[in-house]
């Protein structure tokens, strides 16, 4: 458009510059002709260029999904119409958008009532601070009297939502604070009855936390099954968690996958999580997780 242009200017100054073909160039005929190589090139343009728009589209569909931005990936990838020859591509990439950006929402809404839950359990806990020794050996005389009493935990067992496990892991934690805050004090009564309670929350948690992580895969599961992902929980103890669907046979779905759910994983304390594409495929993508026993006390 430019080098026409050019010429048109210097077609008006001097006609036999650009037309010397014409025995008899004038400025109509040069503008006559600028005018028809425009029509021309504008219709060439409107042959090419959906092609290169859908191309386009594709590679920034492409670069819109690495970063996470599904939304944006689908209203682009959504402008290539039936009759493009990228159409079956871009089809594909539509799906891969729309189920990790599924698995994404869902993700956030069990972070955020997790967030919400371990808010509202902390701010209890934050308003029944135990100020005086009397106090927090009355508080450890009561926790150790309602273990040796027997606390039910089945309910938890056949729970349905991650944040009813949470609950569990949650009071775990709060025996945890009373433990270590009981060890720093000079009293040794307080010391001792600090032991007491340790004694009983480590073997309360070594049988506990391999029955929630077992009913933490059953859950993720039933979850997961609409994305066509088939979750479950193996080895001693179910430390190690494994995840299998066609989605996961590129490295960069599996790596995305595990930093949404590295943290709920660390909290259940699964020792390796395991990605497979398809069923009984020898080998697997792993990453370790936790790395410390389920004896150790729980820290929130």
């Amino acid at each position: 458009m430019l080098v026409l242009f050019i010429a048109l200017i210097i077609g008006l100054v001097n006609p036999s510059l650009v037309l010397r073909w014409s025995k008899k160039p004038t400025r109509l005929k040069v503008f006559l002709w600028w005018l028809l190589a425009n029509v021309l090139l504008s219709i060439l343009l409107a042959i090419i260029s959906p092609a290169i728009s859908s191309k386009e589209i594709l590679g920034s569909a492409n670069q819109l999904i690495k970063e996470g931005n599904y939304s944006r990936a689908l209203t682009e990838l959504n402008k290539i119409n039936k009759n493009d020859s990228l159409y079956v591509e871009a089809q594909q990439l539509i799906n891969k958008a729309d189920s990790l950006k599924s698995m994404e929402e869902k993700e956030k809404k069990i972070e955020n009532k997790q967030e919400k839950k371990i808010t509202e359990i902390t701010n209890i806990q934050n308003s029944t601070v135990i100020d005086s020794v009397s106090q927090q050996k009355e508080q450890l005389e009561r926790e150790i009297n309602s273990i040796d009493k027997g606390i039910d935990f089945s309910k938890y067992h056949g729970a349905n939502s991650v944040e009813e496990l949470q609950i569990e892991i949650v009071l775990f934690g709060t025996w945890g604070k009373m433990i270590i805050e009981g060890e720093k004090s000079n009293n040794n009564e307080l010391k001792q009855l600090c032991s007491k309670l340790k004694e009983r929350v480590v073997k309360i948690q070594i049988k506990e936390f391999p029955l929630l992580r077992k009913q933490y895969a059953q859950i993720a599961k039933q979850k997961m099954w609409e994305h066509d992902i088939d979750v479950y929980a193996s080895g001693k103890g179910y430390k190690c968690i494994n995840f299998t669907g066609g989605i996961f046979a590129a490295n960069k779905n599996k790596q995305d996958f595990q930093n949404q759910i590295n943290e709920v994983l660390t909290i259940f304390r699964f020792s390796q999580s395991r990605y497979r594409w398809f069923k009984d495929e020898d080998e697997y993508t792993y990453w370790t997780i936790y790395k410390g026993e389920d004896s150790d006390l729980v820290i929130l």
